[in-house]
C-alpha cells in the first residue's frame, strides 16, 4: 500500500502562501510578484504529483523523501545524537546494522515491496536540508547574474529560485503532519493497548478529507496565527547546522502522534457536529507550524 500524502494540495498550497506572507521585508521582491506567488503556491503540490507514475525507480527515490518514521531508528541502533547530516552516511548506518543484525529487518514479501522502500525510516530531514542548500545556491548565483548577466539569465535564475522554494515548501509541509513521523502512518500497527483506529484510510482523512468536511482552510485566519520569520542560528558556510533545527522540529511533531489518535478515538475528528470539529484547530496549527519552519 502506498504511503499517504501529507496534506492535500490545498494544505500544501496554504503552507507556501503563509511562508511567503511572513518573509522579512528585505527578501528579494520578485518572489512576491503575483505570478511568482502563484507559482510557489502551485509547486507546493509538486512532489506529490511525482507519484502519478508507476515507474518503480521514481517511487523508490521519491517516496522516502516524504517521511521520517522515528520508531525505526531504535531498530537500527541509531540515536539522534549520531544522526549524520549527510544522507548517504545515514544510508551506510542503516546498511551496517542490517548486515550485522539481519533478523531485525522485517521480512516483507517482494510483491508487497516492489519499490523497496518498506521498512526504511525515510529521508525527510535530509530532503528539507538539501533543498535549503539548493535555494541558497540559487540565490548566490542570482547575485552573480544580476551583476554580470543578461536580463534573460537574471529571469531564468529567479525562476529557478521560485521552483526550488515551491518544492522545498512541500517537504516542510510534510514535516508537520504527525503521521509522516511514525510507523503508525495509516492506522495503528502492532501492539494496540489503547485500541486506536487501524483504519487504512486514516491518513487520507487527516490529510484532506477532514479539512474539506469542516469547511477547508481560511488564509486570513491562519495568517493571523503565523508569526514572522526568525533567523536561525547558523555558522557561515555550514549548512549542516540547519540539520538539528529540522530534526528538532520533526521530533516535536512526533510527540503529537498519540494525541492525534486520541482525538480520533474521542470522536473529535469525525467532522460532524461541534465535537467532531474539535480537531480542526489542531490541524490548522500544524499547517501554520510548517509555514513558520519554511519562513525561518
Amino acid at each position: 500500500m502506498q504511503r499517504g500524502h501529507a496534506w492535500d494540495y490545498a494544505g500544501h498550497r496554504m503552507v507556501n502562501l503563509l511562508a511567503i506572507e511572513n518573509l522579512p521585508a528585505d527578501f528579494p521582491s520578485f518572489v512576491n510578484e503575483a505570478k511568482n506567488r502563484e507559482r510557489i503556491a502551485f509547486l507546493g503540490g509538486e512532489a506529490d504529483r511525482w507519484r502519478n507514475t508507476p515507474d518503480l525507480p521514481l517511487k523508490h527515490a521519491n517516496g522516502p523523501d516524504h517521511f521520517f518514521d522515528i520508531e525505526y531508528l531504535k531498530d537500527y541502533d541509531i540515536t539522534f545524537e549520531y544522526l549524520s547530516p549527510f544522507r548517504y552516511t545515514f544510508v551506510q548506518q542503516l546498511g551496517r546494522t542490517k548486515a550485522l543484525f539481519p533478523d531485525r529487518s522485517p521480512k516483507i514479501p517482494v510483491e508487497q515491496n516492489r519499490d523497496r522502500t518498506k521498512g526504511l525510516p525515510g529521508f525527510l530531514p535530509w530532503t528539507i536540508m538539501e533543498y535549503y542548500s539548493k535555494v541558497k545556491s540559487a540565490c548566490s548565483y542570482l547575485k552573480a547574474f544580476e551583476e554580470l548577466g543578461t536580463p534573460e539569465e537574471i529571469e531564468n535564475a529567479r525562476q529557478n529560485i521560485v521552483y526550488l522554494m515551491g518544492v522545498m515548501g512541500h517537504f516542510a509541509g510534510d514535516a508537520s503532519q504527525p503521521l509522516h513521523t511514525t510507523k503508525h502512518y495509516n492506522g495503528w500497527v502492532g501492539d494496540n493497548p489503547h485500541s486506536y483506529t487501524t483504519n487504512r484510510r486514516f491518513h487520507s482523512w487527516i490529510d484532506g478529507g477532514y479539512l474539506k468536511r469542516t469547511g477547508g482552510l481560511d488564509f486570513n485566519k491562519l495568517k493571523r496565527q503565523a508569526r514572522k520569520g526568525k533567523k536561525l542560528n547558523t555558522i557561515r558556510g555550514r549548512t549542516d547546522y540547519i540539520f538539528p533545527v529540522i530534526i528538532g522540529f520533526i521530533r516535536e511533531q512526533h510527540k503529537l502522534v498519540e494525541p492525534l489518535y486520541r482525538m480520533d478515538k474521542d470522536g473529535k475528528l469525525t467532522g460532524d457536529g461541534a465535537k467532531g470539529r474539535m480537531g480542526k484547530p489542531f490541524l490548522e496549527k500544524q499547517i501554520v507550524a510548517s509555514s513558520e519552519l519554511l519562513t525561518d
